[in-house]
């Protein structure tokens, strides 16, 4: 089960429907986590298997939903096997590791 934090009160609830604080609706939030971790699957199986459009698809869609540093690793290496420097390099900077590599 993901943490959710609350949007209202900034809680974290683990595994509930409403925030055990204010009562804020998290089901919502939780499903959208969710499906997230999902693309992002989906992306790293296409990855593995050398279809890189669809893990760039994939990558995407988890990276809209939930904008994880996973997913803007995922996409940064999806963009480096596509031959795409520059989407490369826009993942790159999204992943948050600015200066490990230089």
């Amino acid at each position: 089960m993901n943490i959710i934090i609350c949007p209202a009160c900034g809680k974290e609830n683990d595994g509930v429907r409403e925030c055990t604080r204010c009562g804020c609706e998290l089901s919502i939030l939780e499903m959208i986590s969710r499906t997230a971790e999902q693309e992002l699957f989906m992306g790293k199986e296409s990855l593995v298997n050398g279809d890189i459009p669809a893990a760039m698809h994939h990558t995407g869609k988890s990276w809209h939903l939930k904008k994880s540093p996973e997913a803007a690793r995922l996409a940064f290496l999806s963009a480096l096997a596509a031959g795409d420097f520059e989407q490369a390099g826009r993942w790159y900077v999204r992943t948050g590791e600015i200066g490990v590599l230089c």
